[in-house]
Parts: C-alpha cells; sequence; structure tokens
C-alpha cells in the first residue's frame, strides 16, 4: 500500500511540475473598433506566471499579483513597450482601463476614444519578447472595414496594418 501511494505522489508532483512549467511563451493581443462608442478597445493577454516572473527578475523583487505595486509595475512596462503610431508617425494617446490579473492569465485592458480606423497604423510590440527569447505574440486586429493577424517575436516587434 506504502508502495502505491509513494508512486501516486510522485506521479501527481510530475504532472504538478510539468503544469508549473511550460516550454512556449504566447501572448495575443486583440485591437478591435466598437461601433457602437466608436473607441478602439485593446486587450492583451498573457500567462500570468510569465508576467510574475518577468517583473520578479526586473525589480530583483518578488512580487504577487495582488498587490497595488505589481499593477503600477505592469503598467509602466506595458506603456513602454507597446504603442500604435498613426500616419504622421506620431504616437497615438492610449488610455488605460486596467488590469485583470487572473490565476492561470493576466489580461490589460487599454483604449484609444475616438479612433475607428487601424489602416496604416504602426504597432509597436515588444512585451516579454524582450525577457523571453521564444516569447511569440499574436495580434488579431479587426474593424469595420479591415481585419487580420501580425506575429511578434524577440526579432520583429513593428510591423504595420495593411489589408
Amino acid at each position: 500500500m506504502v508502495k502505491v501511494i509513494s508512486w501516486l505522489l510522485i506521479g501527481w508532483c510530475g504532472v504538478v511540475a510539468n503544469a508549473a512549467s511550460h516550454t512556449f511563451f504566447v501572448g495575443t493581443t486583440d485591437i478591435s473598433v466598437n461601433k457602437y462608442t466608436g473607441n478602439t478597445e485593446i486587450i492583451h493577454r498573457f500567462t500570468s506566471h510569465d508576467v510574475e516572473a518577468l517583473l520578479s527578475d526586473r525589480h530583483n523583487l518578488r512580487i504577487s499579483a495582488d498587490s497595488e505595486r505589481y499593477l503600477a509595475l505592469l503598467k509602466e512596462y506595458v506603456e513602454q513597450r507597446f504603442w500604435l503610431m498613426g500616419l504622421d508617425n506620431e504616437r497615438l494617446k492610449i488610455g488605460w482601463i486596467g488590469i485583470d490579473p487572473g490565476i492561470n492569465d493576466t489580461y490589460i485592458y487599454q483604449e484609444i476614444s475616438g479612433r475607428t480606423s487601424l489602416l496604416g497604423l504602426t504597432v509597436h510590440h515588444q512585451l516579454l519578447t524582450d525577457f523571453f527569447p521564444k516569447q511569440n505574440n499574436r495580434l488579431n486586429y479587426q474593424s469595420l472595414k479591415i481585419q487580420g493577424s501580425l506575429l511578434f517575436d524577440q526579432k520583429t516587434n513593428q510591423l504595420i496594418i495593411v489589408n
């Protein structure tokens, strides 16, 4: 009986270890025009553990997702590593909505007021690719006239939305 329990515990620990560490690093950003509000909505989704590791390492401290410091550091990081530029090569003002740090995934919400066109926007997306060499970010975009996807990684951090 002790052998059976020991083997079950060893197997369970292996499953937990595999779940806690992963070999893929993927983030998703959705940019869409809300036809009812006339605003462009931006939602980023990343693995919570990866975000915590990044912030802890960058600031040389152990930080938990439920602290105000975590939220402030993540906001600062996102604003430094993600932006959009218009056709005039000026950065667009992206409003901050908030962060939803979940157990598995962290969601970050932003918005551009009064923007309904995505065509020709330059996207600078360097979230987590500066920390995890294998990080890949997919950006999905959709407006009334265009839709598509862009892929960002450590070598590609700036692309233009065309259709």
